[in-house]
């Protein structure tokens, strides 16, 4: 049963598949059919499409010809259209250019030059010898000469020389100053310098003439901004001129003339703030100490002299004002002038200026050489403070100068240089010659009669003290002579220098050693020309010896010598011991009368012999001689220093008031005289009494 089942299910699938066989015959003839269909039509269309090719080809043809004709033609109308452009360019362009250039055409005469440009370029390369080659060159140099007249105008309608009050406000405002401060500066009228649109134009033309080689505009620009900032200088050195004369009073602005509290104030401080940015940069901004110049700098201290005090003052800032100006010129010149010409332009603009601050350096210097002269020492301290307020300056001024201007310049520290120089080995041939002169002690010598401190000690001691701020300028002034780079050298190998600034302490110290060295032989010396008493010789010395050693120690000056010469303390000392002990020999020609005891004649129950009576006479008598001469010059002698006094006059009670006491009681009962009065004129007490007041000017 099962097995009839499953053949009819067979027979049933073999059925439908036969069916679906007889179907895909079919569907497979009639997809032949239409294959054959198609591929009659596609060579029909073929053969059409090849019979179009063979007539349409040769119209393409000849259209590409026509179309070939067609731009070779329209070619040589713009060709001929360009030439007969050149030759009436000349004819059509001569009015307008003519008729010159203004702020409303700018654009249109530029076109026009350029047009004119393009028909001389035309001329040269087709016919260099027609008529208009010469018309069309000579309208182009004249439009060039239009463009640079106009060029110029601009420039000089635009620029006003900066009005001193403008320009000192410009001084005072530092780089760490507000923005609202900024801009409130530049609002005025003096400072403000072209407009945005006028700086635009200028740059355009100064563009187009650099390109076409007409490079007049470079020394048109130098010349007239060079001259605003001369100008503005002129003005602002004629303002301390004026107001140094109090003829500026009223005014609400800083007077240079004398720089008021407040203005030395705000000048220091831009100085000590330019300081302190070159302090950080050098350490690389680790550095947390800030620089004070408050205390080394004739901005605030009057010890200079009134007249080279006021001039470097002056000097500085308009060293100050200059720096300034440069700045202002060189954001103008970057929007007016081309890049490439840029740093040629700038330097011509500050030649003029630039040199007139050199001048201005010269003349002061030989004003200070002249002072230096009459041995105005305080003038050559100012021209180191000056040189350390230019030394400030200068990352500032190099920062805006080209090298060329840096060259310049450099003539400013040099003539200081060479003026510190001159004034350093002036001072030290002063010293010198002060001790090869030969001079008396007379009513008009310099010498004093007391034996106090001479002048030329407290005033050596006192330019030493003053001049040990500046060791960082003064240092590499004598590093250059060979005279101190050689003692420098041989301190070298004994101790470190690998820092500048030891280097600067060592050769200050050597200078320091130098000084001391001539100073100690002209007071040895003097003091043996002109006192002919030899206590008053000894005193004098030591005064001066002992004055020197104190000022050493009290302004710390003492480290620097000992920096060269390490024992200079004890030699100092030394030489005091050894005066005081010369200044005590002096008084041993009193006591060698009342001295040894054991010689004088001794009373035997109150009595002596008429021989032994004259002898203790003499004895008395030559004594009180002595001692009056003694007093008598020592009286008006001045030791100011009051431990050394009362140490002298100590020194002078224990060696002389004891052998006189002993000598007086071994006579006090003894009637030696008729007329005792005469010869025992002092007791111990009375002798005590006048010791004591010796170097006392009350008494």
């Amino acid at each position: 049963m099962e097995e009839g089942l499953s053949t009819l299910q067979i027979e049933a699938k073999l059925e439908r598949e036969r069916t679906n066989i007889a179907m895909l015959e079919q569907n497979l003839n009639k997809y032949n059919d239409l294959t054959n269909q198609a591929s009659k039509i596609l060579k029909t269309f073929e053969s059409r499409l090849l019979k179009v090719e063979e007539n349409v080809l040769p119209l393409y043809k000849v259209t590409k010809s026509l179309e070939c004709q067609q731009k070779n033609l329209d070619l040589v109308i713009k060709k001929l259209d360009n030439v007969l452009e050149h030759y009436s360019c000349s004819q059509e362009l001569a009015n307008f250019i003519n008729m010159g250039i203004d702020s409303e055409n700018v654009e249109y005469f530029l076109e026009a030059l350029n047009k004119l440009k393009r028909a001389k370029e035309y001329f040269i390369s087709t016919n260099q010898g027609s008529v208009e080659l010469q018309n069309v060159t000579l309208l182009f140099n004249n439009g060039c000469d239009a463009m640079n007249t106009y060029f110029k105008q601009s420039i000089r309608r635009h620029s006003t020389p900066i009005k001193p009050v403008d320009l000192i406000d410009l001084i005072y405002m530092e780089d760490d100053t507000s923005t609202s401060t900024n801009e409130e500066f530049s609002g005025s009228s003096s400072i403000r310098q072209f407009p945005q649109d006028t700086r635009k134009e200028l740059r355009t033309i100064a563009e187009w003439l650099d390109e076409n080689l007409r490079r007049e505009y470079m020394t048109i620009y130098s010349d007239e901004r060079s001259d605003i900032i001369y100008r503005s200088l002129i003005m602002l050195k004629d303002h301390q001129k004026s107001s140094s004369l109090g003829n500026d009073a009223g005014m609400k602005i800083k007077t240079f003339g004398r720089l008021s509290d407040s203005g030395k104030k705000k000048l220091q401080s831009i100085f000590e703030r330019k300081a302190n940015k070159m302090l950080t940069k050098a350490s690389g901004g680790l550095l947390k100490k800030q620089l004070n110049l408050s205390n080394d700098n004739f901005l605030n201290d009057d010890m200079y002299g009134e007249n080279n005090d006021m001039e470097l003052e002056k000097y500085l800032v308009l060293l100050l004002a200059l720096q300034k100006l440069l700045v202002v010129e060189r954001q103008v010149l970057n929007d007016i002038v081309p890049p490439s010409k840029q740093n040629d332009v700038f330097s011509r603009v500050g030649t003029a200026s630039i040199e007139m601050i050199v001048k201005d350096a010269e003349q002061i210097t030989s004003r200070v050489i002249k002072s230096i002269q009459k041995k105005e020492w305080s003038a050559a301290l100012a021209v180191f403070s000056a040189m350390k307020h230019v030394t400030v300056l200068q990352p500032d001024i190099e920062k805006i100068c080209n090298q060329e201007q840096k060259n310049q310049l450099s003539g400013v520290m040099n003539r200081f240089h060479l003026t510190g120089k001159a004034a350093l080995d002036q001072f030290i041939e002063s010293v010198k010659n002060e001790g090869l002169s030969q001079v008396q002690l007379t009513g008009s010598s310099n010498f004093p009669k007391d034996a106090t401190v001479h002048q030329l000690t407290s005033d050596t001691l006192w330019f030493l003290e003053h001049l040990f701020p500046y060791y960082e300028i003064v240092g590499p002034i004598l590093g250059q002579d060979t005279v101190y780079s050689q003692p420098l050298q041989q301190i070298s190998t004994i101790k470190s220098l690998s820092q500048e600034d030891q280097k600067n302490r060592a050769l200050i110290g050597i200078y320091y050693r130098k000084v001391l060295t001539e100073l100690n032989f002209t007071i040895i010396t003097k003091a043996d020309q002109i006192y002919n008493n030899d206590a008053t010789k000894q005193l004098f010395k030591l005064n001066n010896i002992y004055y020197i050693l104190k000022s050493l120690q009290r302004n710390n000056l003492l480290d620097v010598v000992k920096f060269t010469e390490v024992d200079c303390e004890k030699r100092y000392l030394k030489m005091i011991d050894d005066l005081k002990q010369a200044y005590q020999a002096t008084w041993q020609k009193l006591l060698i009368h009342i001295t040894p005891l054991d010689d004088c004649p001794r009373p035997v129950n109150g009595k002596l012999k008429d021989k032994d009576r004259a002898i203790v006479k003499e004895k008395f008598s030559n004594f009180n001689k002595e001692f009056d001469d003694c007093v008598k010059n020592q009286r008006g002698i001045s030791i100011p220093d009051l431990l050394l006094r009362e140490g002298l006059k100590r020194d002078n009670l224990e060696a002389i008031v004891p052998h006189y006491n002993a000598f007086y009681d071994m006579y006090s009962d003894c009637d030696f005289a008729k007329n005792r009065e005469k010869y025992v004129k002092y007791t111990a007490h009375h002798l005590s009494t006048l010791l004591n007041n010796l170097f006392d000017d009350r008494v």
